[in-house]
């Protein structure tokens, strides 16, 4: 795909990974809709960044876990740029629940943090996709492959939007792609206690973190790559394949 003047959606596109992907795609030449839910100011500094590269922006605000707002943004990115290219599916939900504590609340928000805002936005977004012969990247995590301890509604979750992956694949096909990133120890949450960040980038096989730039660049690959589709790619420094005992 080439995405000089293509048109890109971007959910939670307003701070951390979601502005390095806006940023990223923007660098590329590609027009962008920032999406976030309640954070209008860090939107409005990243729209400003992508058009001072060149390319137009937009922010929509909508909370993409319900399903007439996710529509809504699908719809406003159609209205103002008349097509619609990629859908990088970022908006998550990250929190530590331990198995005892966990509320249905807790199981509920996980779910439509993580899965509902990526199944209803890709669900309005599937007909001009298939127009232009598009793609959605979606955001996984590599807990959707080795669960972590008290954080099973994320897991769950995440693995949960792995398998939707897998799904749209088959069911847009051949027309759209649809791969997710799955991240490592990449840009931790600002209160994240610093001994378990550690820990985490220890396991890594390249002993270090990874970068938000890191993950905007897997999401261009995948975005531009018009032989891959179903794929969940790990990016996480060879955290995967770390072994206690190697």
């Amino acid at each position: 795909m080439e995405l000089r003047n293509a048109v890109a959606v971007v959910t939670g596109g307003a701070r951390r990974l979601g502005r390095a992907t806006v940023l990223a795609l923007a660098r590329s030449g590609c027009h962008v809709v920032v999406n976030h839910h309640q954070s209008p100011e860090a939107a409005a500094d990243t729209v400003r960044a992508a058009q001072a590269l060149g390319v137009r922006a937009a922010v929509f605000r909508a909370d993409v876990s319900d399903r007439e707002s996710a529509h809504a943004l699908i719809d406003f990115a159609i209205a103002t740029f008349g097509r619609l290219d990629v859908l990088v599916a970022n908006a998550g939900v990250f929190r530590r629940t331990p198995l005892a504590d966990v509320t249905s609340d807790d199981w509920d928000d996980m779910m439509r943090g993580n899965l509902d805002t990526l199944f209803f936005c890709a669900q309005r977004a599937a007909p001009p996709l298939r127009e232009r012969s598009g793609a959605i990247v979606a955001f996984a995590d590599v807990a959707a492959i080795r669960p972590w301890v008290d954080y099973i509604p994320y897991s769950v979750a995440k693995s949960c939007v792995a398998a939707l992956v897998r799904d749209l694949a088959r069911e847009l096909a051949p027309q759209v792609r649809v791969n997710a990133i799955a991240p490592g120890p990449v840009l931790f949450p600002e209160r994240f206690d610093p001994a378990l960040r550690q820990r985490e980038i220890d396991r890594t096989l390249l002993r270090r973190g990874g970068t938000a730039q890191d993950i905007a660049d897997a999401v261009l690959f995948l975005a531009r790559s018009d032989y891959i589709t179903g794929v969940v790619l790990p990016v996480d420094g060879g955290r995967l394949l770390y072994r206690r005992d190697a």
